[in-house]
């Protein structure tokens, strides 16, 4: 019976000894930052949003965030720090939706009090969305990784694909005395224009005409209330609730295909009334700084910008970074009602077919 209990023991300490093997790389190394930020004498790859922002938020020193869909994944921290000062993070979730945009903001306020900067496109696809919308066709959150139940890291500290596909690696780097250390630069982290090809072809592609809409879609009372929770919970709470923190938001420009699109869906008018109703929710913050550059004309009516209806160059994130600090093309109380005017004359009056003439 003794030798019985020792061999349980001995077979269970072994066991504990082969998981903590397993488990001491991941820990120590922590490509996902979820225990520590990185260690100095190592070099990690940003390359997996999902993952490694989380991480990024809770554990980078930073003062200053920028955040938001694929729109947000051209920007360069380097610039914005150059304009704004600070310490900038980029955590971009591409296809994210408000909610999920606004949560990692909660979550960044959370765990960095001396958080003074959010910059964040807002999708102006996403105005009309439910408050509580998440991208799962995406593909699921590692949810082991965003909550701190310390059972569930089960599935980090013994992830045979983590382990030999990111540790091991890392480390043989490490050891051969000529890798770099620190991180991938903000600045290329999730940017996508290397593989990003623009201009007319590629935005209208086979498109040969822009027919008239069978009917116009009105701003109902439904999708007005959806707005205004999408708006009211995702942007305007937090904003009021830390006052102290300076948000600089805007309406993401899409090209002028994207409005021609919506006007053979009839759904143009319905899109601006529900961007004027949001604007009015939105400027009740003095600490939301907003911004909308569907008027800058020469940007959103030049193809060459725009890799698809919607996503453009980086030269336009620097761009809009410029306008930012600058105050180009801020919305107010005094301005916003005009804006719109300008917006809805042009928008519902441009000669679309003229597009596909060039």
């Amino acid at each position: 019976m003794l030798n019985t209990k020792k061999w349980w023991l001995a077979t269970a300490l072994i066991i504990v000894l082969i998981l903590g093997a397993l488990a001491t790389p991941i820990i120590y190394i922590d490509p996902y930052f979820h225990y520590h930020a990185p260690q100095a004498s190592l070099y990690y790859t940003l390359d997996n949003e999902r993952s490694q922002n989380d991480g990024i938020i809770r554990h980078f020193d930073y003062d200053s965030m920028i955040i938001g869909t694929s729109m947000a994944e051209n920007f360069k921290t380097s610039e914005a720090e150059e304009l704004f000062g600070g310490s900038f993070i980029k955590v971009p979730f591409a296809g994210g939706t408000y909610k999920e945009q606004n949560d990692n903001i909660a979550k960044a306020i959370k765990y960095n009090p001396d958080l003074k900067v959010v910059i964040r496109p807002l999708d102006y696809a996403y105005l009309m969305d439910d408050k509580d919308r998440v991208r799962n066709d995406l593909g699921s959150y590692p949810d082991y990784l965003y909550d701190n139940n310390p059972f569930n890291d089960v599935k980090y500290i013994f992830n045979k694909q983590i382990l030999f596909d990111i540790c091991l690696p890392m480390l043989d780097e490490a050891r051969s005395g000529d890798a770099a250390t620190g991180i991938t630069s903000f600045d290329d982290y999730a940017n996508w224009m290397e593989e990003a090809q623009f201009g007319s072809d590629i935005v209208l592609g086979d498109r040969a005409e822009y027919n008239s809409p069978e009917e116009i879609q009105p701003f109902v009372d439904e999708v007005k209330e959806m707005v205004h929770d999408n708006i009211i919970q995702n942007v305007v709470s937090l904003a009021k609730a830390n006052p102290d923190v300076q948000f600089y938001y805007y309406l993401t420009p899409y090209s002028i295909a994207w409005w021609g699109s919506q006007m053979e869906l009839g759904t143009v008018e319905r899109w601006i009334a529900a961007e004027e109703y949001a604007i009015s929710l939105m400027l009740e913050c003095d600490n939301i700084h907003l911004y909308s550059f569907n008027n800058e004309f020469n940007l959103t009516t030049n193809l060459d910008n725009y890799s698809d209806e919607c996503h453009h160059g980086d030269w336009v994130n620097s761009q809009i970074l410029g306008w930012l600090y600058s105050g180009t093309d801020r919305l107010t109380k005094d301005n916003y009602e005009e804006y719109i005017s300008v917006e809805k004359e042009f928008y519902m009056n441009y000669d679309y077919s003229s597009l596909l003439n060039k």
